[in-house]
């Protein structure tokens, strides 16, 4: 059962096509949509973000996905939804390796894009 403000939402996830700048360096030239899902965007936990901290992965969110997606998410994608970006940090994990649950770990950012 959900608690309330952890409703379903529509996330658009856009991956970062890179191109090659003058001195060889790849960098990011846009994001460009690659899919749609529903999930529930939740605020990280204390124990969670000190975890992530530690790991150099900063995360504030994590997007909870019912199922697997159907198209493949990774870590540099960003989850967008009302105006508001969240990078995946990290690849995404699957409880129990049974495909009922997927987690994102999301740090909330205002500069991509």
């Amino acid at each position: 059962m959900l608690r309330p403000g952890q409703e379903m939402r529509n996330f658009t996830i856009l991956h970062p096509e890179m191109i090659e700048n003058s001195i060889g360096r790849e960098i990011i030239n846009q994001y460009q949509e690659i899919g749609k899902i529903r999930a529930i965007l939740a605020a990280a936990r204390s124990e969670e973000v000190e975890r992530w901290r530690q790991l150099n992965h900063p995360i504030s969110h994590k997007i909870i996905m019912k199922g697997k997606p159907s198209f493949d998410i990774r870590a540099g994608d960003i989850f967008e939804y009302g105006g508001r970006r969240f990078y995946a940090t990290a690849l995404p994990y699957e409880p129990g390796n049974i495909g009922h649950w997927t987690i994102f770990y999301c740090n909330e950012r205002a500069d991509v894009l």
